[in-house]
Parts: structure tokens; sequence; C-alpha cells
């Protein structure tokens, strides 16, 4: 989600082949450039379904933040957008150092402590950056029905570089599996909320990969035509990680490659002399899995700047650095005033 909501934000400012093939990249809009209000409208309904999942036992907060350059001149309608329809925060910042101290704390305010130093440099040192987008997500949620932490205990797991015995919870309850051919899924609801955990384990023919493959496809919809209630004994391992994505080059080959070059269109965002582009874009996300449920958070920064404005003709050169001559003249007369050589300045 963090990916996509920020990205469509700024696909909305995006025109021409910047904004189609960002619109393909997200999968929205079909063969034709969606309208940026369609693009709007569509997301902010997606945010206030995500927001309502919200209960007293499930934590779910959501941000989006424009930093701009001071000076930097944004179209109204832009954040307009931004504002209405990402909820997202606009402000001004310094860039280089100031600017790496104000977004890093926010995110670190808003992630609760778990992602620190979003951005470290040379991120926001190029005197060009003039947007900085940034996305937040936290979620702390209990299982609907949790583990008991004395059924808690040492299981080999096997991993593709060799076994390991690591913690794992169990439990034998009523619950809801779904299945394809390709793979299983354990159901695992949160506490009063409509967000759930789905356990993906590939059958023996299948591995991870293949799943991934076909994730973006009707996987998930041929899940949900083939459910069992029963009872289950469950062990899933304890784990906890963090990592981090440069998104350029997952999104260049889904093609959104426009948007990170210097011919790309953001004739939406600012009208400049010197084009916009996405200079660069990352994702820093934790997630750990326990006994009584899910906490994670993910933070996302995409940088946009100005592009050098190239001179249609190189300059020709001259450096006298030889000897030469010298002439003071009358223009209109042709008069000379004064004739000589330099041999040594």
């Amino acid at each position: 989600w963090g990916v996509a909501s920020l990205f469509a934000m700024l696909q909305t400012g995006a025109r021409g082949y910047t904004a189609h093939g960002m619109a393909r990249a997200l999968q929205i809009g079909g063969d034709d450039i969606p309208a940026p209000d369609i693009v709007a409208a569509t997301f902010r309904q997606m945010r206030e379904s995500i927001v309502r999942s919200a209960s007293d036992d499930v934590e779910v907060e959501l941000s989006d933040s424009v930093w701009l350059r001071p000076g930097f001149d944004v179209r109204s309608d832009f954040l307009s957008i931004c504002r209405n329809a990402f909820d997202a925060e606009v402000g001004t910042t310094e860039m280089g150092e100031a600017g790496r101290r104000a977004i890093n704390g926010f995110v670190a305010e808003r992630t609760h402590g778990r992602i620190a130093g979003l951005l470290s440099p040379p991120a926001l040192d190029d005197p060009d950056t003039a947007l900085v987008a940034i996305g937040t997500v936290y979620l702390k949620a209990k299982w609907q029905v949790p583990f008991m932490r004395s059924a808690t205990y040492g299981q080999v797991f096997h991993a593709p570089t060799g076994d390991v015995e690591t913690p794992f919870v169990h439990d034998t309850r009523e619950a809801e599996i779904l299945e394809t051919p390709e793979c299983s899924a354990l159901r695992l609801p949160y506490s009063d909320s409509s967000l759930e955990m789905l356990v993906l384990l590939p059958s023996p023919s299948n591995t991870v990969k293949d799943i991934m493959y076909r994730f973006g496809g009707t996987l998930l919809g041929r899940l949900a035509e083939n459910p069992w209630n029963g009872r289950v004994k469950i062990a899933l391992p304890k784990f906890k990680f963090n990592v981090t994505h440069d998104l350029r080059k997952m999104l260049v080959p889904m093609g959104m490659g426009m948007a990170f070059s210097r011919d790309a269109d953001f004739g939406g965002i600012a009208d400049m002399r010197a084009p916009l582009y996405i200079r660069a874009a990352i994702q820093k996300a934790c997630f750990a899995l326990d006994e009584d449920g899910t906490t994670a958070s993910a933070a996302t920064a995409v940088m946009v700047q100005c592009a050098a404005v190239a001179e249609d003709t190189p300059p020709r050169q001259f450096v006298a650095d030889r000897p030469f001559l010298f002439v003071v003249r009358d223009s209109c007369s042709g008069s000379i005033l004064f004739l000589g050589d330099v041999q040594c300045p």
C-alpha cells in the first residue's frame, strides 16, 4: 500500500507517456490514462477502507506527506489532490542535512520509532531536489485467537541454505484453510477487524517464486472459492526482519521507466523550464510475528528533482592562452586607436 499510494499521488501530476507508464505499473486505468480525479477517488476509497479496519486491538495508521524545497512553485490543483484525496501533509524544508533530519524525525514518529534513518547521505544533497514524497504505514494488531506462550518451542525450519532450528508458535483450533493446486493458505483473523493474515504454503510441486509469479493474477480469488473449515494443528515460526528496497529496480521493469528518466513529464505538478523527474525511491520496512499478533511498519520516500536544461549547442571556446593581437577601434569609421600584440601578459 505504501508504494502504491505514494506513486499514485505523484501519478496524478504526471502527463503523457509518463502518466501512462505509471498507471500501467500501478495497474490502474487499463489502456487509457486515468484522469487524476478518478485516481484520487479510487485511492481515497481504499484509504478509508483501510482506516476503518482499526479497532481497540488493531492499530492502523497511514500517512502521506509532501516536502517542498523553499520557493518551489507547485500547482494548486496538484496540492489539492494531495491534501484531499491522499490526506497528505504539505510543507517546506531545506534540503541536505536539515531536510534529512526533519524527514527522518517525522518518519520515526509516524512509525512509533521502528524506522529510523530512512534517508541517509547523499539523499537530498543534490541542490536540484525540488520535492520529496513520504509515505508511512504502521500496524499493531492482536490475533483474534492468540497463541499460548507455553506452546512455543523450537522446531526445524527447512531453509534453502539448510535446516535451522527456530521457535515456533503452536496451537490446535478451528480454522479456515483455502486451497488451490499451487498452494494452501491459512487464515489468521485479527481481533475485531476486517484485517487478516494469510499464510500461503506452496504445494510440493511449487516454490515461493511460483506463487509470487501468480500472485498478481487470480490466485487470491481462486483461493476464496475453496474454503475448508475444521480442526487444524498449527505450527508457525516466529520471525522478525528489517528490509530496505531500491524501488527503482522494481518499478522500471514494470513500465515506470519514463518517470525515472530526464524525459519525464510531471507538468501537472509544476510548470518549470527544467523538467521534473523521479531521481530515487526507497522503502524501509520491518515486520514481526509472535504469539500476540503482528507489528509492522513501512516508510517510503520518493525524491523528485529538476533535470538540468541541456544547451541546444555546446558553447564554442576562446581561450587566449598564447600570444595574441589586440585592436581598439571606432566601429563606425574603422579608425584604429590602439594596436598591439601580447607576447607575455
